[in-house]
């Protein structure tokens, strides 16, 4: 069986039969397949670890996951200073070199649109950060029975207020980053926000942006990043740049393993 990690275009070394380096599991090399103008990073692997059933299997070990998740990452990553890179899905897999070709054959001019919109670009994300507002002072002592309970009530009141207020200034100020960022851009995704299990940051996400932007467009669009972090800095809002990345979010459906 073949793992394909990414379809890489403008390799300077496309006849470089061996990529190097460790692939999805130890004793599975990476080799740089040239197949037309276009080169396939790919792992043989055996079945017996990687066939529907062993896969299944191995998926439901989470370590055993997060070892190849990452070792599927390494390779993009390896290639991303050489070629134009498309990533593939984790766990992209063809029967054999056949069945490679025939798919790159069959989704060949999706590809090649492909290349065309990543070539020269790189994938950058911005995750925002936003500190809900602190709870209003508790009711001062001494207040009565019925003084309390009105306080409490109003102060819930006061809470929710707080609350909705906030949360639109937080909306306005995410579509307005989103915007401005992504006109910077060559394209942009908004991606789902991640919960704090997930994120495991101080405050809540609200906006999970990634960018394809041109390498020459870099320092204008970090100016943008810098001027929204400026404006907003005292506004408890917060901004994570990550990357660069392989441009997943931006290959279409690439190849789909058969």
């Amino acid at each position: 069986m073949l793992y394909v990690y990414a379809i890489a275009a403008d390799h300077p070394d496309p006849d470089n039969a061996m990529f190097g380096g460790e692939g999805i599991v130890p004793d599975a090399p990476v080799r740089l397949l040239q197949l037309g103008d276009l080169a396939v990073a790919a792992s043989l692997v055996s079945a017996a670890d990687f066939a529907a059933d062993a896969l299944r299997a191995h998926l439901e070990d989470a370590r055993w996951t997060a070892l190849r998740v990452l070792a599927h990452q390494r390779v993009v990553d390896s290639l991303l200073p050489h070629a134009t890179v498309l990533p593939m899905k984790f766990c992209t897999l063809f029967s054999g070199e056949a069945a490679l070709k025939q798919a790159l054959a069959h989704n060949r001019a999706a590809l090649q649109a492909t290349v065309e919109r990543l070539r020269g670009a790189r994938e950058w994300g911005v995750k925002l950060y936003w500190e809900a507002p602190r709870n209003p002072a508790p009711p001062s002592a001494g207040q009565g029975e019925a003084g309390a309970g009105a306080a409490f009530f109003q102060r819930k009141r006061d809470q929710q207020r707080q609350r909705a207020e906030a949360e639109a200034a937080v909306a306005r100020c995410v579509a307005a980053s989103h915007r401005r960022l992504a006109d910077a851009a060559r394209a942009a995704v908004a991606n789902p926000v991640q919960p704090p299990a997930v994120h495991r940051q101080p405050g809540e996400m609200a906006l999970n942006g990634a960018y394809l932007v041109a390498r020459a467009a870099e320092p204008a669009w970090r100016e943008v990043l810098a001027e929204l972090e400026r404006t907003h800095a005292d506004g408890g809002i917060r901004y994570e740049l990550t990357g660069p990345w392989g441009p997943y979010n931006f290959t279409g459906s690439g190849l789909v393993g058969s």
